[in-house]
């Protein structure tokens, strides 16, 4: 189990520093804006938009940033309960720094897991763990498929750039083995290499991570937001929120409006 320590988004002023120090939790960050050196372990990391760093437990770290540069970043501090690392990325205990393909997903992704810590609403515990969980398995995907072949890596970065710009059509597979010159069967198998993920499941995550904002963002009710995704039924586009999230949109909703009222 994912034990939640900390989850914020910080916006790091000019002249920003961390001393050296060691981490006493794990820690997963994710830069939305700006750039920032991180030291991990006695390498320089220069961090950039859309980069991702998980730093275990007992790392020496430290970080700053220029007189004239600030930058954005996402945060969440956990520990581990139990004896099952879960995955490689929590057993192996070394930093990883990634450039992931799916940054803005995982950007909503972290802006959802900050809006349950903040409310802490029933189950939030579990639900941390499990957008938390889904967040390091990406993570972990993204150092895995390093030892993928260039094409195939090249392939789904097409792929998924694609379903990016056109999340609310209905993709067929079919459409996007023309669009990469290859079979269905193939790019099913390939992409799933890479990413661990059917093209099915991430076309759904970002589809369900567009609507999450917009719940946050806009006035528009569940039934205009599943309409403007391009979801065929409200029932069916509620079933596949509470798949991705754990929750149904009329409670995240519900959730929402508290947070404005209070």
């Amino acid at each position: 189990m994912i034990s939640p320590i900390a989850v914020y988004f910080e916006r790091c002023e000019p002249n920003w520093s961390i001393p050296p120090s060691l981490t006493k939790n794990h820690i997963l960050l994710l830069v939305t804006d700006g750039s920032f050196v991180y030291t991990v372990d006695g390498d320089e990391l220069v961090l950039h938009k859309g980069d991702v760093v998980y730093v275990p437990e007992g790392t020496m770290r430290s970080g700053h940033n220029g007189p004239r540069d600030p930058h954005h970043m996402y945060a969440a501090h956990f520990r581990l309960e139990g004896d099952d690392p879960l995955i490689p990325l929590l057993r192996d205990h070394q930093y990883r720094y990634v450039q992931p393909f799916n940054g803005d997903y995982l950007k909503n992704r972290f802006s959802l897991l900050t809006q349950h810590w903040l409310r802490k609403p029933a189950y939030y515990e579990t639900i941390y763990h499990s957008i938390l969980l889904e967040m390091l398995c990406i993570v972990n995907g993204e150092v895995d498929s390093r030892k993928v072949p260039t094409k195939s890596y090249a392939i789904v970065t097409q792929i998924q750039d694609y379903i990016m710009n056109h999340y609310r059509e209905n993709i067929a597979i079919a459409a996007l083995a023309e669009l990469v010159q290859r079979t269905p069967n193939y790019i099913s198998t390939v992409f799933r290499q890479v990413t661990g993920q059917t093209i099915t499941e991430y076309s759904q995550q970002i589809r369900i991570a567009a609507a999450c904002n917009f719940l946050i963002n806009s006035q528009m009710t569940v039934g205009e937001i599943s309409d403007y995704l391009g979801f065929c039924e409200q029932s069916y586009f509620n079933k596949v929120f509470k798949k991705v999230t754990g929750v149904p949109p009329s409670a995240y909703l519900k959730e929402k409006t508290k947070v404005w009222r209070t």
